[in-house]
């Protein structure tokens, strides 16, 4: 068996995959908020009948 504390280390590729992945986190997020801005304004407008 494993030593209980072997556990809580973590591998260098786990800490790079966060890494990378609040990165794209933090790109995506502004364009995410414009779309729904958009959508949510297609929505609500009053358009020609």
């Amino acid at each position: 068996m494993g030593r209980k504390d072997a556990s809580t280390i973590k591998l260098p590729v786990d800490q790079y995959r966060k890494q990378i992945g609040k990165q794209i986190i933090k790109k995506t997020k502004p364009i995410l908020r414009a779309t729904k801005l958009k959508a949510e304004a297609k929505k609500t407008a009053i358009g020609i009948r």
